[in-house]
C-alpha cells in the first residue's frame, strides 16, 4: 500500500522522518505546481534524486560543463556514444576518460543532495512513496542519511534569508578587491614586494601568496578560502558553486563572509533575477512575524476575556468572551504538535550524539537541546514521554486533562 497525501497535511521533514527511521525501500514521487521530483531509498537512506523538468542527462552534462570539468565537443561526443550504445552518460564519460571518476561522482553527489534541499521549499503539492526495489549507481552515489539531510535543511533554511539578501542572483559576478587593496593584505609579508604590486612593478602576487597574507588579517575557513582562490571576475555564482563542488548554500554563505570582509566585489549580476532554488521560500522573518501576531492577538483576547469575566454581572460579555477563549483552542492544539515535533527531532540529535535514546524528556534539556519550557504542553502540563515495542511515544492529555479523550495528542515513531 502506498504512502500518499498533500504536503500541507504532512510535511517534508516528516516523511523522511518517516521513511528513514522505518528504514523504507522505495521511490518517494513529489509533485508541485512549479515542478516534480523523485528521490530514491535504499533501506531508508537516499540513493538518488531527479528532478522531472530536465533529464538527468542534461542536468549532469551542463554541471560538467560549468564546472569545468568537460570540454562541449567532448560532451557531444558522449551524448552521441551514448545514443549508439545505451549506456549511461557517466559510464561513457569515465570509460573515454573525458571526466575523471572522482570529479563525476562528486558532482552526482552534488546534484542530489541539492535537489533534495531544494524540496524544503515546497508548501504545495502532493507526495506518494511506494515499496519498490531500488537500484542505483553505486559506484558515484554515497548514500545520505535521512537524519543528516533534515539537520542541514533545518541550518539552511535558517540561514539562508541572511545569505540570499547578500546573493540574490546566481548571474552575479564577483571579483577579488582590487589591487591597491592588496597593499594592507600584504603588509604584514613583505613592505617592498607590497608597494611594487600598488605600482604595478613587478608581477601580481600568487594566490598563495596573498592567501597566506589574507589569513592574518582576515581569518579564512577552508571553504571561503576555496572559493576566495576561484572567485577571478569571470565564473558566475552559479560556475563557483559547481566548479567548487560545496554546494548552492555552502558557497554563497562563503561568498557573502568575503563580500562582508570586503575581500571580493560585485561587478556584474542580474539582481533582478532571483535564486529559483530559494531554500528559503518560508522565510523565517515572515514565519516569526506571522506567529508573533497570531500569539499576539490571541494573548489580547484573553486578557480581554478574563477583563470581562472579572466583572460582576458580566452577563452577554461573559458568554462572548468564553466564545473567543474558544476561538483560540485550535491555536494551542497546533502549536502543541510542533512543539512534539520539535522534542521528537531533538530526540533524534540526542541519539546521533550519544548512541542511545533519552532516558528522561529532561535529559533533552541537559545537552541543551531544548529549554525547560518545551517540555510542557500549552495547557502547563508535562508532555508524556515513553519508549516500548521499539517505539517513542510522546503525548498530551490535551485541553481536558483526561487521557483517552478525543482531544488527546500523540506522536510516535520506531526505533
Amino acid at each position: 500500500m502506498a504512502l500518499e497525501g498533500k504536503i500541507r497535511d504532512f510535511g517534508m521533514s516528516d516523511i523522511l522522518q518517516l521513511i528513514g527511521m522505518q528504514k523504507k525501500s522505495g521511490l518517494l514521487t513529489l509533485v508541485s505546481p512549479e515542478d516534480s521530483v523523485t528521490i530514491s531509498f535504499d533501506t531508508g537512506m537516499v540513493v538518488g534524486a531527479e528532478t522531472c523538468h530536465r533529464s538527468q542527462n542534461e542536468i549532469l552534462g551542463q554541471a560538467l560543463l560549468q564546472g569545468e570539468l568537460l570540454e562541449e565537443t567532448a560532451l557531444n561526443r558522449a551524448l552521441a556514444l551514448q545514443k549508439e550504445t545505451g549506456q549511461k552518460l557517466g559510464h561513457i564519460l569515465v570509460r573515454e576518460e573525458m571526466v575523471e571518476s572522482g570529479d563525476l561522482a562528486s558532482v552526482i553527489q552534488l546534484q542530489a543532495q541539492e535537489t533534495v534541499y531544494s524540496i524544503f521549499d515546497w508548501t504545495e503539492g502532493t507526495y506518494r512513496f511506494e515499496q519498490v526495489p531500488v537500484t542505483y549507481d553505486r559506484e558515484n552515489m554515497k548514500p545520505l542519511s535521512c537524519e543528516k539531510i533534515l539537520m542541514e535543511a533545518m541550518r539552511i533554511v535558517d540561514e539562508w534569508p541572511f545569505v540570499q539578501k547578500a546573493i540574490p542572483s546566481t548571474e552575479m559576478v564577483f571579483s577579488q578587491t582590487d589591487p591597491r587593496r592588496k597593499l594592507t593584505i600584504l603588509s604584514g609579508e613583505d613592505v617592498d614586494r607590497a608597494i611594487d604590486c600598488a605600482m604595478n612593478v613587478t608581477a601580481e602576487p600568487s594566490v598563495d601568496k596573498t592567501n597566506g597574507a589574507l589569513q592574518q588579517d582576515f581569518p579564512l575557513s577552508p571553504m571561503e578560502e576555496r572559493v576566495y582562490r576561484l572567485v577571478d571576475g569571470r565564473r558566475n555564482v552559479e560556475q563557483l558553486i559547481l566548479t567548487g563542488k560545496q554546494g548552492r548554500f555552502e558557497t554563497c554563505k562563503a561568498l557573502y563572509s568575503l563580500l562582508s570582509a570586503g575581500l571580493i566585489e560585485e561587478i556584474s549580476g542580474g539582481r533582478d533575477t532571483r535564486t529559483k532554488s530559494g531554500y528559503a521560500g518560508r522565510s523565517r522573518g515572515r514565519k516569526l512575524l506571522r506567529n508573533l501576531l497570531a500569539y499576539a492577538i490571541m494573548f489580547l483576547s484573553v486578557f480581554v476575556a478574563a477583563t470581562v469575566l472579572g466583572v460582576r454581572g458580566g452577563g452577554a460579555l461573559s458568554h462572548v468572551a468564553g466564545d473567543v477563549l474558544g476561538w483560540f483552542e485550535p491555536l494551542r492544539t497546533v502549536h502543541a504538535g510542533q512543539e512534539m515535533n520539535r522534542i521528537l527531532f531533538s530526540c533524534r540529535v540526542f541519539y546521533l550524539e550519544e548512541q542511545r535514546y533519552p532516558d528522561v524528556l529532561e535529559d533533552l534539556v541537559q545537552k541543551k537541546l531544548l529549554q525547560p519550557q518545551h517540555l510542557s504542553d500549552p495547557w502547563g502540563r508535562p508532555y508524556e514521554f515513553a519508549i516500548s515495542d521499539r517505539k517513542l511515544r510522546l503525548s498530551s492529555a490535551g485541553k481536558d486533562g483526561q487521557k483517552t479523550t478525543r482531544d488527546d495528542l500523540q506522536k510516535e515513531f520506531y526505533l
